[in-house]
């Protein structure tokens, strides 16, 4: 009898060891795509924190621009109170810094690009421009909504935010959305313009 046992026992261990083998690497194979779900989860959310800060950024711009150039044409510098050249012109500085440390980020996760970078920098130099027109004390020129450097900007706009959300599934491409932002954008939308 103890033969018997011992005999059926031989020759059910290759079958629990192959089980045992086939759960370690089911379960091995689970942790692995659990790891890898979750990583991936992670670069989202920080992607949407970037896309965030970047459009906080790109509202902070138009916010400084129109001030500025209300403060500098329209009232006067002594009429429009909590305002201030210095201010503004802090504000634009604060806003340009938050902006390169999102280059930083940029440039050291992903792999830019020729075209990409290049798209970044003239965004930046755009960027600047506000602080340098505050600088030289006097408004930013781009008076309307064709005006070559406005609409580089607003074209460039949704391609950075494209470059930030990675995930082709979500969106739309950074041409379409760029025209669309003209688009919206356009002074055609004034109050005189309107149909009616």
């Amino acid at each position: 009898m103890l033969n018997a046992l011992l005999d059926a026992a031989v020759k059910e261990l290759p079958k629990l060891l192959s089980s045992l083998l086939l759960l370690f690497l089911a379960w091995q194979f689970g942790q692995g795509l659990s790891v890898r779900w979750n990583i991936r989860q992670k670069r989202r959310e920080y992607d949407l924190a970037t896309a965030r800060e970047f459009h906080s950024l790109y509202g902070e711009f138009f916010a400084t621009w129109k001030l500025w150039n209300y403060l500098v044409r329209d009232v006067g510098k002594e009429h429009l109170p909590g305002a201030s050249r210095w201010e503004l012109l802090k504000r634009s500085c604060e806003a340009e810094g938050r902006f390169d440390a999102l280059l930083v980020r940029l440039s050291c996760d992903r792999h830019l690009r020729g075209e990409e970078t290049e798209s970044l920098g003239q965004y930046r130099q755009l960027y600047q421009s506000l602080r340098q027109s505050i600088k030289k004390d006097r408004p930013l020129g781009w008076d309307t909504f064709d005006h070559p450097d406005y609409l580089a900007f607003k074209r460039l706009a949704p391609e950075i935010a494209a470059l930030i959300v990675v995930d082709d599934s979500i969106g739309v491409s950074p041409a379409t959305a760029a025209a669309a932002l003209e688009a919206i954008t356009s002074n055609r939308h004034e109050p005189g313009r309107l149909r009616g």
